[in-house]
Formats: structure tokens, C-alpha cells, sequence
């Protein structure tokens, strides 16, 4: 099933540009809208649109009222500025983008009329001009219009230089953007860029969202400004309406979501410390559902049927703990970062024993009751991953032998030291992580496998907020206030999203340029080479190819250690009814569509 859902999407997002660069036409059935309450009206109607409000509309008694129990409070809303995955979410309810994933993994229109295609004219013959078509009477939920202008100003803004944003990938690709009338945008790329459907578009994986011309022109520093932390004005089915930190958050309906008025009259998200109290409030009925279980408690979960119910939605994301591989110099004057990496990480011979002497499997096995599996590559239970790869077995004597070869030796305290750029460095390195109580007990076990060949393993677990920051707010992944560090992420919908973000030179954040979202830190030309290749093409053919290198690449090197694929574990009360939903699109997608018993 996993890998039927990855290969529809891929060839639904690759389709458009390669039938289009060669002047074809589809084979299959246009992309279809998402699911609308209400039809946008005729051109004779449009004149006359009016918003429904200008203010959210709450119930005496809070009306039909579901609650939700997240573990981590977000950072922030609006997603150009945030990489955490709870924030992502969060603008899911509340902001929308021109386009995003069904239920099915298709890409289906949101803020937009349909999605473009060579068929309908959205697609230009050699790839490079893309034309959305916007619905009629789009409004915000403050009542000012929602038009073109938002999207091109959403452009404008994560281009500005004044602007901290988490990544431009993609977007720089962009030569102009026009729009020649209020429901018309056309995007001209300077080059081709396959992945062009994760652009200003919503997923839990993409974060695309329009920003509100009215509300943010003429300001800079936006990762700064109030509206970035916590939205008034919004383009999803919900507005956030009071939001007590460390306490709850109230999400009341749109009164102009393009798709109708939601089925409930309220949300709430309480945040709670963790999935054990998330657990115990769902068997009270406290909270209706939680999010965030972990494949180890999926049977723990499971037999609290009926009261609650298991979904359980496999998927591309993964747990992965990676080296800090920062260089004050960088490469060929590109790619420097603001502190130097822990040096003995620069070996391959040292990566390659960490990664050998952490066994995996059983933690798989134990930790996570052998409900998933560790993958050899960053593209796991996907179409895309290079099969011809197998993960490293637990191997603590080859990891031993590496580590002498390295020239790290065992000192009478049990932990090896060596020479690294003319000083003697111990293998003793602190490790980052959230406070979640998996990663908590899945480190404890790591730092006893890395004990035995001589490796001190120091962890440290900071709540996700923090963990998560961005370079504005001082966090320690892109100011490279770490040695190594792991938490969840993943490379879809489009098999390159993200990865141009985690990996390219141009994507190492520094005081001179804060934008980025490689916390690796990694500048490697012959990196960017291949990066670069895997974008240079729409053939699907021709791109599994260059990105079955790219992994290859990644894995001899052992730029990082893949721990575990991810899937999504959600708890839920009999008495809330979420709307069908896939990986690629998550609960949040059609919330306008839950409802309870």
C-alpha cells in the first residue's frame, strides 16, 4: 500500500511538466478539486461577491466542540519560518496554499480553480510557465480579498533578503511571477524545476501557505513580527482565537473559508507534556484525539478499542541522527557556517562507526515492538528509494577496527582519543534531541552501543520549541550549537522536497545569510552536483536515475544514520469523526469535514 500511494503521487506531480515538455497530451484523468462545500459562483456572480464576515462566529456554549492533545506547542504559525511539524499543522487549519494533497495522495486544487496541466493550458510546452487560475470571491476571514497580488507578495516576501526564512528552495527559482488580473498568476522559472506543485502549496510536508498582502506589505524581519507567531487573520477553515501558552489554543470557524463553514463549531488544542497523558485523556474522553504515538505504542493503543480507535498511516518520514559538519571556511567561498563541526566527525572511517556500532534493529525490535523497519536511505517506503542499498548491520568490532584505523585509541577512562587537526580530541560529543520520551529511551540505549567501542554518547533532550528554533531565535541546529543530533523528518510529496533545503551549500546558514535549512551544515560540491542533476530533468526515468546517485552518495559517505521509518500513530474517542486522510495530506487537510457522534 505504501509503495502504491508514492508512486501515484510521483506520477501525478511529474506528469503535467513531462507531458507538457513534450507537447502531449495526458493519458489519464485531469487532477480533481478538493471536496467544496459551496460552488464558486459565475463570472455574473463574481461582480457582485461580498465576504460572509469579518469575525469568526463563537457559540454561547462552544457548539459542537472537539479537543485535540498535542505534546509539542508550535513555534510558530506561518510555515516560511518554522521546520516543526506540529507548526506546519497548525497552518493546515488555518492558512491555505493554491494546491494540496487529497485523501488518495493526489495533488488536487485548494485556493485555486484546478490545478495546471498541459491539457488545460497551466503548462507551457517546454515546462518553464506555470498559470493558476484562482477561484472567484476568495476572501480572508477578516473580509479583505484574497487575489493574486497575495500570491505574488507571498513570493516577494520569502525572496527579501530582509526576511529570515527557513528556505527559499525552489522559490529562487522563480525569474518573475505576473498577475493580470485578480484571479490569474503566472510563474515564469528561470530554469526547469520539477518539483514545481510543492510551491505555494500546503501539505504536512510542504509548507506553502499565501501570506496576506494587506496585513504584512511595507515590513521586513518578518520572523519577528506577532502575525508569524500567532496569525489574526487567516485563509484555512480556522482562525486561531486565544492562545494561552503552555495551556490551550481555540480555533473558531472562517466565516469566508472558500470550502463552506466547518462541520464543528470549535476546535481546541490543549498541550500536554506527553503521549502518556495524552493517552490517559483520551480513555477519559478529556481530549478526542492525539497525533504523535510512536510505533511502540501502537498496541497499547490498539486495545482500547472501541472507545478509542488505531489509525495507523505508513509513510516516507523517518527518525535519523545526524553529524554537525559545519565549516568556518566552507567550500570554494560557499557553504560557511558560524562554527566548526566536532572534528573527528570530518572522517568517514569515525561516521561509519557510529553508525555500525548503534544497533539498530533492536531497537526497532524492542523500543518499537518490530513495527517498522531501518532503512538504508532517506527515501523509505517509497518508489524512489535506490533498492540496491541494504542498511549496515550492527557491527561492533568492524566499528572498533574503523576507529583504529582512524586513529582513535582506548584511553584508561574507556573512551578513545586521537589526533584531529593537530589536537588530541576525545570521541565524547553531546547529542540533541526532543524531550519526547522515545527519543529519550531509544538514546539511553544508543549511548550504551556507542559505550562499548569506546564512544561517550552525552544526550540532551530539549522541548521541541526550542529544539526546533531558527536561526532568528538562537536555535542550535543552524547557529551549530551541537555535534550531533537526530529527530523526524521526510522527502516528499515530490521526492526532492527538502532535500535541496538539507543538503545544498547554499542552504548552510550564518550570520551573513540566516536563511537555510541545512542543519546538517554540509557543504560538498560533488553534493551539489548531484543535487543539482536531480532537478535538471522532468523524465521520471531519467530523475530515478540521478536520485538513486544522490542516495548512493549520501549512504557511502555516511552523512547520516537512517534509525528507523516513521509512520503516523493516531488515537482517537469514538465520539470524534475525522474526514478519510492519507500520509501525504494528515489529518489536518479536510478539517472543515470532522464532525462528532
Amino acid at each position: 500500500m505504501k509503495r502504491k500511494l508514492s508512486v501515484l503521487l510521483s506520477l501525478l506531480v511529474l506528469a503535467s511538466v513531462v507531458l507538457a515538455a513534450c507537447g502531449g497530451t495526458p493519458t489519464e484523468a485531469p487532477a480533481t478539486e478538493a471536496p467544496s462545500v459551496t460552488e464558486a459562483p459565475s463570472a455574473s456572480e463574481a461582480a457582485a461577491c461580498e465576504p460572509a464576515g469579518t469575525e469568526p462566529i463563537a457559540f454561547p456554549d462552544g457548539g459542537k466542540t472537539v479537543t485535540g492533545a498535542w505534546d509539542q506547542e508550535p513555534d510558530s504559525i506561518v510555515p516560511y519560518f518554522s521546520q516543526m511539524s506540529y507548526a506546519i499543522w497548525i497552518t493546515q487549519l488555518t492558512l491555505a496554499g493554491l494546491g494540496e494533497w487529497d485523501a488518495d495522495g493526489n495533488f488536487v486544487a485548494e485556493l485555486a480553480a484546478e490545478v495546471p496541466s498541459a491539457e488545460n493550458g497551466g503548462v507551457s510546452a517546454d515546462g518553464l510557465t506555470i498559470t493558476w487560475k484562482l477561484r472567484e470571491c476568495l476572501f480572508w476571514s477578516d473580509g479583505e480579498p484574497l487575489t493574486s497580488s497575495d500570491v505574488k507578495f507571498t513570493w516577494e516576501a520569502v525572496m527579501d533578503p530582509g526576511n529570515a526564512v527557513l528556505s527559499r528552495s525552489g522559490y529562487e527559482k522563480i525569474a518573475s511571477i505576473d498577475t493580470p488580473d485578480e484571479t490569474t498568476v503566472v510563474i515564469t522559472f528561470s530554469e526547469l524545476y520539477p518539483g514545481w506543485q510543492t510551491l505555494f502549496t500546503q501539505g504536512p510536508n510542504n509548507s506553502g501557505a499565501i501570506l496576506p498582502m494587506h496585513i504584512l506589505e511595507g515590513q521586513s524581519a518578518l520572523e519577528s513580527n506577532d502575525f508569524i507567531h500567532q496569525p489574526t487573520v487567516g485563509s484555512g477553515p480556522w482562525v486561531i482565537t486565544e492562545w494561552i501558552p503552555g495551556d490551550y489554543m481555540t480555533l473558531l470557524p472562517n466565516p469566508n473559508f472558500h470550502g463552506g463553514r466547518p462541520k464543528l463549531d470549535q476546535v481546541q488544542i490543549r498541550f500536554i507534556p506527553d503521549p502518556a497523558t495524552a493517552l490517559a485523556a483520551l480513555q477519559t474522553g478529556d481530549v478526542d484525539w492525539f497525533p504523535n504515538f510512536s510505533e511502540a505504542e501502537i498496541s497499547t493503543v490498539g486495545a482500547l478499542e472501541p472507545d478509542v480507535h488505531l489509525i495507523v498511516v505508513p509513510g516516507a518520514d523517518f527518525e535519523h541522527y545526524f553529524f554537525n559538519l559545519g565549516t568556518t571556511t566552507g567550500v570554494d567561498g560557499k557553504g560557511a557556517a558560524d562554527q566548526d563541526g566536532f572534528c573527528p566527525f570530518k572522517d568517514v572511517n569515525v561516521r561509519k562507526a557510529i553508525t555500525l556500532g548503534i544497533n539498530r534493529q533492536a531497537i526497532v525490535d524492542t523500543l518499537l515492538e518490530g513495527k517498522t523497519t531501518v532503512p538504508s536511505t532517506q527515501w523509505p517506503n517509497s518508489s524512489w528509494t535506490n533498492s540496491s542499498l541494504t542498511p549496515d548491520a550492527y557491527n561492533p568490532d568492524e566499528a572498533a577496527a574503523l576507529l583504529d584505523t582512524a586513529g582513535y585509541t582506548l584511553g584508561a577512562d574507556g573512551i578513545r582519543a586521537g589526533e584531529c587537526n593537530g589536537e588530541t580530541v576525545k570521541l565524547s560529543f553531546n547529542f540533541e534531541t526532543t524531550t519526547s520520551q522515545i527519543r529519550i529511551d531509544i538514546a539511553t540505549i544508543v549511548q550504551s552501543d556507542l559505550a562499548k567501542i569506546g564512544v561517550e554518547f552525552k544526550p540532551i533532550h530539549t522541548p521541541a520549541g526550542t529544539f526546533f528554533g531558527s536561526y532568528a531565535d538562537s536555535g542550535v541546529m543552524p547557529t551549530g550549537n551541537y555535534n550531533m543530533a537526530g529527530y523526524t523528518t521526510g522527502f516528499y510529496p515530490d521526492p526532492m522536497t527538502g532535500v535541496l533545503d538539507s543538503y545544498s551549500c547554499a542552504n548552510v546558514p550564518n550570520a551573513a545569510s540566516p536563511s537555510g535549512a541545512n542543519n546538517y551544515l554540509i557543504c560538498d560540491p560533488a553534493l551539489d552536483d548531484l543535487l543539482a542533476a536531480a532537478n535538471a530533468t522532468a523524465d521520471p526515468a531519467a530523475r530515478k536515475t540521478a536520485i538513486d546517485e544522490l542516495q548512493k552518495y549520501i549512504y557511502d559517505n555516511y552523512y547520516v544514520v537512517m534509525m528507523y521509518a516513521r509512520a503516523n500513530v493516531y488515537g482517537h474517542t469514538d465520539r470524534f469523526v475525522p474526514a478519510p486522510f492519507g500520509f501525504f495530506s494528515n489529518l489536518n487537510w479536510n478539517s472543515e469535514a470532522w464532525d462528532v457522534k
